[in-house]
């Protein structure tokens, strides 16, 4: 692929979370225009399963002028790891522990304006502890059945996109394992 060249920018925005950069750039294609990138930390993302349902943060989203019920998600602090971002998150939106933790792969959010893609974990395992929200944030703890919850993602109920496809992974991944499990344990049943 042929890369977009950087000729110059600007930061247009910054806040103590994100920073807004317009860039004079050359496309791919030789032509020349300017561009618009968010530059934030590098984030992590949590499917939550606890017991055959999955937790989810419900909080007002400003954009959208609507509660949207999606995956807890935050940037790392400097020098935090993914994993231990994604605790923190946990521990602070939902006010919860797990004990099982592993990873789904990473997701871009928005290629076109964020450059670092999204760290997925599957968290299990889980139990309360003191949340630790922002000032700024009103975040519920939402709890639906796994079947629901995917079906609702594909339906459009859940509507937030990197939940939707985070929720995605999630559901193939846990069936490609149900099988293989199936499978393994029909090869070690042998008749007597």
């Amino acid at each position: 692929m042929k890369q977009y060249r950087r000729l110059d920018s600007r930061e247009v925005y910054r806040n103590p979370h994100l920073a807004v950069e317009a860039h004079r750039i050359r496309h791919p294609s030789g032509a020349e225009g300017e561009h618009a990138l968010i530059v934030v930390p590098p984030s992590s993302a949590v499917v939550v399963s606890d017991g055959g349902d999955l937790l989810f943060a419900r909080q007002p989203r400003f954009a959208a002028q609507a509660e949207i019920v999606e995956l807890v998600k935050g940037g790392a602090d400097p020098g935090e790891s993914p994993l231990d971002c994604a605790k923190r998150e946990l521990r602070e939106e939902l006010g919860l522990e797990a004990v099982h933790w592993s990873e789904l792969g990473q997701l871009y959010e928005l290629p076109s304006l964020l450059g670092d893609p999204v760290q997925i974990f599957l968290a299990h395992g889980v139990e309360h502890v003191e949340a630790d929200q922002d000032v700024s944030e009103t975040i519920e703890l939402v709890r639906i059945p796994e079947e629901v919850a995917i079906a609702a993602a594909a339906s459009g109920q859940i509507n937030d996109a990197l939940t939707v496809a985070a929720l995605l992974r999630y559901g193939v991944t846990k069936r490609l394992l149900l099988a293989a499990d199936a499978s393994a344990r029909s090869r070690d049943v042998r008749p007597s």
